[in-house]
């Protein structure tokens, strides 16, 4: 009797863990980009009566040369009635710039730069879309770096290969993008900064267990950090001139705590760089994977932007953070070179 008590169980566990693996591909239709820098977008409507739990998605690259980063987000309605448009960065005078969204609620789901590959969610964890008015699109965002790489003869359906299973996942998960400014002047260490403070309604908790970091050629370290009661406690930390990857993490977020955002950057231009939308610009961005702990989706606008930091914290590690974690030294290159090959020459 034990014995086959033992055996039910097993084969519910197993019937559990097994869901109906259905794959998307979400493509740029056979476009030719004349503007370098521009932003383009194509909308995916999910079906009415369908609810999509996404385990993992991945890149579809015609040239990966010529693009710098493929995004997923999902919002209400697409901002354009057009098949492709414009949504940021340089216009382009063959597709109307109309934004990605036409409502101001969105969620960002996945981001491809430069060596990041196909990103698959941990068992029993899934980005839930459809089912829901707010979350009806997918909208595809391709940001093309250089142009000159298309023509009528090789045009791009670069994308994103998205799984999905329209079977119940047990935690449901968001993605959180921080966005530091800032400004550094030629031959100088300099720091994007951010900071926020959580709001999260009724209890709930929070897991972060991924992050992708992301800066252009200045950066050196980017970092993410808990503050709790006067601590902080790390929770993204890596050198973005290594190869892009979504890195493993495990900290728990509640209401009231606060997000600091920190990149060091070293310009080795002869011009001041800021934050910015172009290749010529600099970027600092941290984006955290995290799913609610009690399997509710996870409330928008959960991080409340701060300013100035909050006093109780003590200051977030700068440059000696970047010396124990990046394999790179602040030397300059030579002349025209623009991406760290020197090994770190510690103190």
């Amino acid at each position: 009797m034990q014995l086959r008590w033992v055996v039910a169980l097993l084969a519910f566990v197993f019937q559990a863990s097994i869901y109906r693996a259905e794959v998307m591909e979400l493509r740029m239709p056979d476009i030719v980009p004349s503007k370098s820098d521009t932003y383009l977008c194509r909308g995916f409507r999910i079906p009415d009566n369908e609810t999509w739990y996404i385990t993992s998605l991945g890149p579809i690259l015609v040239d990966p040369e010529a693009i710098h980063h493929i995004i997923v987000i999902t919002c209400p309605t697409v901002a354009s009635v057009h098949p492709v448009w414009g949504c940021g960065g340089a216009p382009d005078p063959k597709f109307p710039d109309r934004g990605s969204c036409r409502s101001e609620k969105y969620e960002f789901m996945y981001d491809w730069t430069k060596g990041v590959e196909e990103y698959r969610y941990p068992k029993g964890v899934a980005f839930k879309v459809g089912g829901d008015p707010q979350y009806r699109y997918l909208i595809l965002q391709v940001h093309y770096s250089n142009v000159s790489r298309y023509d009528e003869s090789n045009p791009d359906s670069s994308g994103l290969k998205v799984t999905y299973t329209q079977d119940r996942q047990p935690k449901l998960a968001g993605l959180m993008t921080h966005s530091a400014p800032g400004m550094v002047e030629p031959g100088r260490l300099g720091i994007f900064e951010t900071v926020c403070r959580m709001a999260i309604p009724d209890g709930r908790t929070l897991r972060v267990f991924s992050y992708l970091v992301h800066t252009h050629d200045l950066g050196l370290i980017a970092s993410a950090y808990r503050g709790r009661n006067g601590t902080l406690t790390e929770m993204a930390r890596r050198s973005p001139q290594l190869p892009k990857s979504f890195t493993p993490t495990d900290v728990q977020l509640r209401d009231g705590d606060v997000i600091v955002t920190r990149c060091v950057m070293y310009n080795f231009d002869d011009r001041p760089v800021r934050n910015g939308m172009t290749h010529h610009d600099e970027m600092c961005v941290v984006r955290l994977l995290y799913y609610a702990e009690d399997g509710e989706f996870p409330p928008e606008g959960i991080c409340i932007p701060v300013l100035p930091p909050p006093p109780p914290l003590p200051p977030v590690p700068a440059v000696a953070a970047f010396h124990r974690a990046s394999p790179f030294s602040v030397v300059k290159p030579s002349p025209g070179q623009r991406t760290w090959t020197q090994p770190l020459r510690r103190p």
